[in-house]
């Protein structure tokens, strides 16, 4: 009705088909076999669960309708394609904290998981295969950290990124420290953070000249933080990346500050 356009899907079908098909992993010793092993150990598990009757090492028509039902069944992208997900939502259980029943697999797969918490700093205490508070604080900790949803259950999603699909995030950085902050939080704090930037630069501007009143500061603060980041893209500033200086990259919201007169000036020129 407002003429806006229809969200599109990030990840097109056709290039999930694209990547994880045609564009197999590849690692020093793979070979058409590891292929064809990864089409057999995909054609077992699925006749384990009940999706396959028949193992015929290739990936047919009755592969690919057993892969979509199993992809239906745990409320995946249903494509057929059998990428990072859907490989661990074979392999892997969902877990979470206060689990009903807890089979000795389940078992193992929360000692996986806290092995790899531990490994990344999310863990403290050793593995011991129960899925107790202080592992789901390690897994929400986690998820923050790779903006995943930060519910403490271990999906498909959450075992794919665990298991690699991520980079490497360094345990000193600035995110390291602030992971403990929800998403929504954090956008709160990053707000508070480039308003205070900017007070801080009206008030010990260098520039002579009456300093405002604090409503006014205040309110000029908060409009300058909606105009600052266009107005960065267009300079030729690049937000800091080195991790010792994670605050630098507010240094601009402190200059905005010094020259608030001036911009407030420029911008009342160009709407008038």
């Amino acid at each position: 009705m407002f003429g806006l356009k229809p969200s599109r899907r990030y990840f097109p079908e056709e290039k999930q088909v694209c990547v994880f098909n045609k564009r197999p992993i590849l690692y020093r010793d793979f070979s058409p076999n590891s292929a064809q092993e990864s089409i057999n150990e995909l054609q077992q598990r699925l006749q384990a669960k009940g999706f396959l009757l028949t193992l015929s090492g290739k990936f047919d028509l009755e592969t690919e309708e057993a892969v979509i039902k199993f992809q239906k069944a745990n409320n995946l992208q249903v494509d057929g394609v059998v990428g990072p997900l859907s490989w661990a939502c074979l392999f892997y259980p969902r877990i979470y904290r206060n689990q009903k029943s807890i089979s000795p697999k389940l078992q193992d797969a929360v000692k996986e998981l806290q092995t790899i918490l531990n490994e990344e700093g999310f863990f403290k205490k050793a593995p011991d295969g129960y899925f107790n508070r202080e592992t789901e604080r390690g897994v929400k900790r986690f998820q923050r950290i790779y903006g995943l949803k930060d519910d403490g259950i271990v999906g498909a999603a959450t075992w794919a990124v665990l298991l690699g699909m991520r980079q490497k995030i360094d345990n000193k950085s600035f995110l390291q420290l602030v992971y403990f902050i929800s998403p929504q939080s954090w956008f709160l704090w990053e707000q508070l953070l480039m308003i205070s930037c900017i007070l801080l630069g009206i008030y010990y501007s260098p520039i002579p000249g009456d300093d405002p009143e604090w409503n006014t500061a205040l309110a000029t603060a908060y409009g300058l933080t909606c105009i600052v980041p266009f107005l960065l893209d267009y300079l030729p500033l690049k937000p800091s990346k080195r991790s010792s200086f994670p605050l630098f990259q507010y240094a601009p919201y402190v200059l905005t500050g010094i020259f608030w007169k001036p911009i407030i000036s420029f911008l009342g020129t160009l709407f008038n």
